[in-house]
């Protein structure tokens, strides 16, 4: 079975002076109401945003992140993965401080480039769903395949007796469907999410200039670099490593040629209310750990387990599609990423309950979705006023 705490071990000023002649040219929405994914301004109008804006009950930590939305982006990865999680501990702070240090370097310089480069491309290309899951799920082979081998060592400690169940041809097959997901939602989806809730003036905005897209490019390519040479799970060989380089940047390549609007929401406003988007969120990780965890201990093939759990997990998928909507929904996003959360947070805080600094990062947690319920949930329904793209 899947545990949180093994699955994932591991200016705005002058960028947007930078990019003031191309966002004047090619102005789009970063909406939140597309799960912080781009859609043409040309086509589609401009930003949806609530006539009435309520006030954060934390106005100091919004205008700090407001200067500084990439640390925010970097708060939110690895944050949410890797410390929410209990992946990696809070207790280095306090007992090993230059090891906890070491870890949180290599942490940032993985996942932090990869949700930029991501956000970047969702922006620059102008693409939605369809491409966060493409794009995600190619930072998911890099890291978890070539960076630290898990989609291939049948005996690392994090795949458990996934690595036994499902494993062929060199794969870890049962345990790549769970992980990428993962990745997709944790990694790159809720982060990109969360920063368009809380910081709407960045959406459809890049948040990098060309060379500092250039310097993230090279810190995520040394950091996946060390993390295939240290070898930490397993020595698998180059073939299976680049092959696994290989399918990223075809899954880059598709997200690049894929319609803008593939998978995008099908209603214009929300069907569900907060409560059932809540509960849709809730349900995912459960089911990502049960389905394969269950399975391997039933007379069920491992395919047959790898096609149910794709089957529950895409069914999951398109009911949100359905019934989230493109715009008027901030309550009911704020919700789901709730839910979707909810599991990893009550799982890091058991990891770490005797670790007492672990409460500041679950404070800020409950004070964060708070602060976005507070502010969003008097939108439902609300018109939305005309502000233009480029706004603040």
């Amino acid at each position: 079975m899947y545990s949180v705490g093994a699955v994932l071990r591991r200016r705005r000023n002058a960028s947007l002076e930078a990019h003031k002649p191309f966002l004047r040219k090619n102005s789009f929405d970063f909406s939140a109401g597309d799960a912080g994914l781009c859609r043409s301004f040309d086509h589609d109008g401009p930003v949806s945003l609530p006539s009435v804006a309520p006030a954060t009950p934390f106005p100091k930590f919004v205008a700090f992140f407001r200067r500084h939305p990439v640390l925010f982006l970097l708060c939110l990865s690895p944050g949410i993965p890797e410390y929410l999680s209990g992946s990696s501990s809070f207790e280095g702070i306090v007992a090993y401080l230059p090891v906890f240090l070491l870890f949180l370097a290599l942490n940032l310089g993985l996942y932090g480039p990869g949700v930029l480069l991501i956000r970047e491309a969702l922006v620059r290309w102008r693409k939605s769903w369809a491409a966060v899951l493409a794009l995600g799920a190619g930072y998911g082979i890099l890291e978890e395949g070539t960076g630290l081998t898990t989609l291939f060592n049948p005996k690392a400690s994090v795949v458990g007796g996934l690595g036994s169940y499902g494993h062929y041809l060199g794969v870890n097959w049962v345990w790549v469907i769970g992980v990428l997901q993962i990745h997709v939602v944790l990694s790159i989806g809720l982060p990109i999410l969360l920063l368009g809730l809380a910081l709407p003036e960045t959406r459809g905005r890049p948040l990098l200039t060309n060379g500092q897209v250039g310097v993230a490019l090279a810190i995520f390519v040394v950091d996946i670099a060390v993390l295939a040479a240290i070898e930490h799970y397993y020595p698998v060989g180059g073939l299976l490593e680049v092959l696994g380089v290989l399918v990223a940047l075809g899954l880059a390549y598709l997200a690049y040629r894929l319609p803008a609007n593939l998978l995008d929401p099908t209603s214009e406003g929300p069907r569900y209310g907060p409560p059932l988007c809540f509960l849709l969120g809730l349900v995912w990780y459960p089911i990502i750990v049960l389905v394969p965890g269950i399975g391997e201990h039933t007379p069920l093939g491992a395919p047959a387990v790898g096609v149910l759990e794709i089957a529950i997990s895409g069914a999951l998928f398109f009911a949100v599609r359905r019934g989230v909507g493109r715009s008027h929904n901030e309550a009911q996003l704020v919700m789901l990423a709730l839910g979707a959360l909810a599991p990893i947070f009550l799982f890091g805080l058991i990891a770490q309950i005797l670790i007492p600094i672990v409460l500041v990062a679950d404070v800020l947690f409950v004070m964060f979705f708070y602060s976005l319920w507070r502010r969003y949930s008097g939108s439902r329904g609300t018109p939305a006023s005309a502000v233009p793209a480029g706004a603040g």
